[in-house]
């Protein structure tokens, strides 16, 4: 196979065509069975693929033999790094966009496994409530930026885990940009419905604050969090399903400008999620 050299002298193969097995099966990946066959995702961008060889288990690196001259020094740096020995392709700018899905493609994707725990289902989520790590609850959340987004605030505000209920998949590709890599960091796990909160919050010792507004709405700067608490983030358009409302011993409203009635389900969580980061560090 013919090579190809990056400006740092590391010789990688180059494979031209569309066709290439390697660019057929990582194209797959943009589509969520095949993430869920394979059990690998895609991060495309510098800072994405310096997240995956820092955080995760990169399968395979592909290089825009188009944009390889502009890759930065820390990029080809990580290119080099000894775990991605034979993983790493030059792809012709033809197969490099059968992979892409940017509008403007920085010049290299990265496939990475997708972390084990995400896929460990109401098991995992019982596991992840047992134990000391601090966690939230996305309901419902369908729009793939907001759970990135979410996952993003929530790593920021250091929170350890979340529990995803009928939400969109974390490691798609909108998702995955949104997050920044907190995909990585974020012990994240997927359930179809919240069924199984009831008892996994009660035997955890764990409060279960829903972000909605009810009688009883307690307001988000008045409200002491705790540790140990479980907050939960609704859909962006009909909030907490009645499933886990029944369920919740908190429910939270974020005060408002007169006139406004809500915010976007990633605003909304960066509020409540920040109140908690602020407790935190008083305790």
């Amino acid at each position: 196979m013919e090579r190809f050299i990056l400006k740092n002298g590391l010789s990688v193969p180059l494979v031209a065509s569309r066709s290439n097995g390697l660019v057929v099966d990582a194209a797959k990946l943009t589509e969520k069975k095949y993430r869920e066959i394979s059990g690998a995702f895609l991060l495309e961008g510098e800072k994405l693929f310096e997240e995956a060889v820092l955080w995760g288990e990169p399968v395979s690196v592909f290089v825009s033999s188009d944009h390889a001259e502009r890759l930065s020094e820390k990029t080809l740096g990580y290119l080099s790094d000894p775990r991605l020995r034979d993983r790493v392709f030059a792809l012709s700018a033809s197969a490099f966009s059968k992979i892409s899905t940017e509008k403007a493609p920085q010049g290299v994707i990265a496939a990475a496994r997708i972390p084990d725990f995400y896929r460990s289902g109401e098991n995992g989520a019982r596991e992840l409530l047992a134990g000391d790590l601090r966690s939230l609850v996305l309901d419902g959340v369908r729009d793939p930026g907001n759970v990135g987004g979410i996952l993003r605030s929530a790593a920021a505000f250091g929170f350890d885990g979340a529990i995803l209920i009928d939400s969109a998949d974390p490691f798609g590709d909108r998702a995955v940009r949104a997050s920044m890599g907190a995909v990585f960091r974020m012990r994240t796990v997927a359930v179809r419905s919240a069924g199984f909160l009831r008892d996994a919050i009660g035997s955890s010792g764990r409060r279960l604050v829903a972000s909605a507004l009810s009688e009883n709405s307690e307001t988000l700067g008045e409200f002491l969090p705790s540790r140990r608490d479980v907050p939960v983030i609704g859909n962006e358009g009909h909030g907490i399903s009645g499933e886990t409302a029944e369920i919740a011993d908190v429910t939270l409203r974020i005060p408002m400008a007169a006139g406004c009635e809500s915010l976007n389900a990633g605003a909304a969580a960066a509020v409540v999620l920040w109140e908690y980061f602020k407790q935190s560090r008083k305790e």
